[in-house]
């Protein structure tokens, strides 16, 4: 399976690329993570162990042995490790920012996003990342064998493709495991009020339309934002408005409650925004079905 949590998702420690390691990791102990992926790259998951003051050894170890969740796994990481927010502050900035300048590194994302080198000069990690993920994902788990069992959709809110709207990656994956009958059970597909409705409302997009373009074609990322091109309006302020709306919403009492309720986590008021929230329903569902069909 495509690991598909960004470097960016950060959970309550605030430490980017923490949840993509965890995740990697809980899939290599299970045999599904995908073998063009390795558990610790010896980039951003050594660079991001080392600021935490772990071992990456013991804290493999610990992820193998005991596939712990999310929470469960930050929780160790605070009495083995060493948290320093400014320092990880800074390490979020510098992974905001970081770009791709290796020929080899290049070849390889371009090579599986189908990027022609005579045409595109990208060089944006983050997003070169993203893409890459979200292709291999598409040809390897979603139209291939890499799930086969219902699974929640693990792109977050925050991901952004080229277009830069906020949900829009996630609404195409959502759409497309509902349409091949993968997407786990608690997750709606452009429920009334959603995310995902208010995406499309905000690239004047037709949402019965953009639903059977993407239960039709099962585009991959990219064809899909090239169909909202053609098909809608690309408001750079209305994006940016409602990409600010989105990331610093807080969820509602009941959605508070539902929440923590499913993280087995006191609703003290510690956590409130919709976006961490979102992550870390996410990563435990996500646990629990990993778990279930080990």
């Amino acid at each position: 399976m495509i690991p598909l949590i960004s470097s960016l998702c950060r959970g309550p420690l605030g430490a980017a690329q923490l949840p993509r390691f965890w995740w990697k990791n809980l899939l290599h102990a299970t045999d599904r993570l995908d073998p063009g992926y390795p558990p610790n790259s010896g980039g951003l998951d050594r660079w991001v162990v080392e600021l935490l003051g772990l071992d990456m050894d013991q804290t493999q170890a610990y992820l193998w042995s005991e596939k712990p969740d999310y929470l469960d796994f930050e929780d160790w990481v605070r009495a083995h490790g060493t948290i320093d927010p400014p320092a990880l502050e800074r390490w979020h900035k510098a992974l905001q920012t970081r770009t791709h300048f290796i020929p080899a590194k290049i070849d390889e994302t371009y090579g599986d996003i189908g990027f022609d080198k005579a045409e595109v000069t990208e060089v944006d990690a983050v997003l070169l990342n993203l893409l890459q993920d979200w292709q291999l994902f598409r040809a390897n788990d979603l139209l291939g064998d890499g799930i086969s069992a219902p699974f929640p959709p693990l792109l977050s809110s925050a991901d952004v493709g080229p277009l830069g709207a906020c949900q829009l990656p996630r609404t195409w994956l959502k759409t497309c495991l509902r349409a091949s009958d993968l997407l786990h059970r608690d997750y709606p597909d452009c429920a009334d009020g959603s995310l995902d409705q208010r995406c499309i409302a905000t690239l004047q997009l037709d949402q019965d339309q953009t639903l059977a373009f993407l239960r039709d074609n099962m585009p991959t990322y990219l064809e899909f934002e090239e169909w909202v091109r053609t098909e809608g309006t690309i408001d750079a302020a209305a994006i940016a408005a409602f990409n600010e709306r989105l990331l610093n919403r807080e969820h509602i009492p009941a959605k508070l409650e539902d929440i923590h309720g499913t993280l087995n986590k006191p609703n003290d008021g510690t956590w409130t925004g919709g976006v961490l929230l979102n992550h870390l329903e996410d990563w435990k569902y996500a646990h629990t079905a990993l778990l279930d069909a080990d």
